[in-house]
């Protein structure tokens, strides 16, 4: 997260005026919540002033001096007791980052660096920042001994997700902020938890020939198959790579009240297996629009008899109206409900595995988009997702009722409480779910609860996690625990896979909405930062039926405030007939096992 440029210091009389004025109006203040440290002046501006427009609290940048020089803190507050930065934190994490923990000034608040913008002005703000930074030494910032939990909704984590706007809760004693937004993959790769909000310029001052921006990422991944697999057989090799280059242009132009966004993807990849065994993966990149009522992807939908594959395609073509209580969506674009931090029972729309790496941008689908802000800080979402019946062959089919989905979610404010409550008729069945968020001391317990009807049978399904940040020798440690029960799965393995149950199948092959086979799992993980560039993290998934499971670790190292290269490594444990271990398929073959590992580089320009 930090940058090259180094700050430079101007006339000290403003600096001793702003100090002296942040002095006076906040003399009792001692906790603030920090969201970011970068070497670069620029990027914390920008990093502030995107902040006001998502959080109903005031950031600002803050720069303190180091052994290796100056840093600049983007934060939250001033908050008078860390009660209530405990409750800032959770506005925070609210609205999107990941980062957040409470940091302290020994005997008074860090004088003021910049003027702060207020995200309840009902016009269009100012991110220039013109004030000068003034010094204080970072080892008068204290780390916080009992950090609040870091929300990411994990759901993966993608290491450095982009935004799309949609209504963000506000404080029940203000009007809520003209642009509240909230990530669209705010459900982080799940066995990654370092996520990042990487900053953005104001669209709407820069013009619309401005508002571009584009992401480069190149991604291999490689597995070493068991000598029964049935993939080695197949292709005779035993240790076979994927690769996957992929150019992300991003458009969003704002006129007034409506933005576009635009985001065209070229994707080229090449596998040295043709046919591709089911389990564990690394990459969700999509590839084509077989069931979406646009089509929008050209070029190579599958890879050819070399396993390369090239294409385009427009994974988000939508246009958003936004007031400050309305926000109406129509396109093309990306949606995620639920809880879940490794599974998501409640997400029905293109959810991620939860071992998928990439995550920083989630599939789109076609739909249609409501959403209402209510004063309290509740809130509402409409949506219709139009779609296809299953293509056959090269033939796209009709659009069908059966395939489509309509849904409601509410989101009740309770204090420091929320409660959800969704309602959905999807692909033909009846939904009803619930959830919670409730803070515990520290820690943020969520739980969601899925009822399904279909074909005449009921499935309910759960998920419960909990998750509680502290400090190591001043680095902030995130840990996680949860437990998911599938409704749809089973107790047992057949011999034969095509003997699951057909409702399970649909959800794993067809639809990509389920990833495990049976019903009972569990899920940890942890993180830590070995030093402000580097951070690793650990997760397990363990099956309670047959006690296999698989770990993943990654390390992630921020090469610039804009780039960022990640390796990491999957191993799956467990005995033959295991879902973690090795399958039977007939004819002595199998799938799943081995290990895998990945590499994985992305820059932002």
């Amino acid at each position: 997260m930090f940058g090259r440029s180094k700050r430079t210091r101007r006339d000290a009389v403003p600096i001793a005026v702003a100090a002296l004025l942040l002095a006076c109006h906040a003399a009792h203040a001692e906790y603030w919540v920090s969201i970011g440290a970068y070497r670069a002046a620029e990027t914390a501006q920008k990093l502030a002033a995107e902040a006001n427009d998502k959080a109903a609290l005031s950031f600002s940048v803050r720069a303190a001096d180091t052994a290796e020089g100056s840093i600049y803190r983007v934060v939250a507050g001033p908050f008078a007791s860390r009660r209530d930065a405990q409750t800032g934190a959770v506005q925070v994490r609210d609205a999107g980052f990941a980062d957040g923990w409470i940091v302290g000034l020994d005997g008074a608040s860090p004088p003021s660096t910049a003027a702060t913008l207020d995200p309840l002005i009902d016009s269009a703000a100012d991110t220039r920042f013109d004030t000068d930074f003034p010094d204080i030494s970072l080892d008068e910032w204290s780390l916080d001994d009992d950090l609040p939990p870091i929300e990411v909704l994990l759901r993966g984590l993608p290491d450095m997700p982009t935004v799309e706007p949609a209504p963000a809760r506000a404080s029940p004693a203000s009007e809520p902020a003209p642009e509240t937004v909230v990530p669209e993959n705010y459900r982080l790769n799940r066995l990654h938890r370092d996520a990042r909000l990487r900053p953005r310029p104001d669209d709407e001052e820069a013009g619309p020939l401005a508002a571009f921006e584009a992401r480069m990422k190149w991604y291999t991944s490689a597995r070493s198959l068991p000598s029964d697999d049935a993939l080695r057989q197949r292709s005779g090799d035993s240790t076979p790579l994927d690769h996957n280059a992929d150019l992300r242009l991003l458009w969003r132009p704002q006129f007034g009240a409506v933005k576009l966004h635009v985001d065209h993807s070229t994707i080229w990849r090449r596998t040295d297996a043709v046919a591709r065994s089911p389990g564990l993966t690394f990459d969700q990149t999509p590839t084509g629009d077989g069931r979406r009522l646009m089509d929008l992807t050209w070029g190579d939908t599958e890879p050819d008899d070399s396993g390369n594959q090239r294409l385009h395609r427009l994974d988000r073509f939508a246009a958003e109206y936004r007031t400050n209580r309305w926000g109406v969506t129509v396109g093309r674009q990306a949606l995620s409900w639920g809880s879940g931090m490794v599974f998501q029972p409640m997400d029905l729309f293109n959810p991620f595995s939860p071992t998928t790496v990439d995550q920083d941008y989630k599939a789109g689908d076609d739909m249609i988009l409501v959403e209402h802000l209510f004063p309290d800080g509740s809130d509402l979402q409409v949506l219709a997702v139009v779609r296809r019946e299953s293509p056959v062959g090269m033939q796209r089919s009709d659009v069908t009722w059966d395939a489509s989905s309509v849904a409601a979610k509410y989101r009740a404010v309770m204090g420091d409480n929320e409660l959800e409550v969704m309602v959905a008729g999807h692909y033909n069945e009846q939904i009803v779910a619930t959830g919670m968020r409730i803070p515990l001391g520290g820690a943020l317990l969520r739980s969601d609860l899925v009822w399904t009807r279909s074909n005449g049978r009921i499935h309910i399904s759960g998920v419960v996690n909990a998750d509680y940040t502290f400090g190591i020798a001043g680095s902030p440690v995130h840990v996680f625990g949860e437990y998911f029960h599938n409704g749809f799965g089973v107790s047992e393995l057949p011999g034969d896979l095509a003997q699951l149950p057909t409702a399970l199948l649909e959800r794993v092959a067809i639809r990509g909405e389920l990833f495990n086979l049976m019903r009972n799992y569990i899920a940890a993980g942890a993180s830590f930062r070995w030093h402000f560039l580097l951070n690793q993290s650990l997760a397990v998934i363990a099956n309670l039926h047959d006690s296999s499971c698989v770990a993943q670790t990654s390390l992630n190292y921020d090469s610039g405030d804009a780039s960022r290269l990640q390796v990491g490594l999957a191993v799956p444990l467990g005995n033959a007939g295991d879902e973690f271990g090795t399958l039977a398929v007939g004819d002595d073959l199998t799938i799943g096992g081995g290990e895998q590992g990945f590499l994985r580089f992305v820059h932002y320009f």
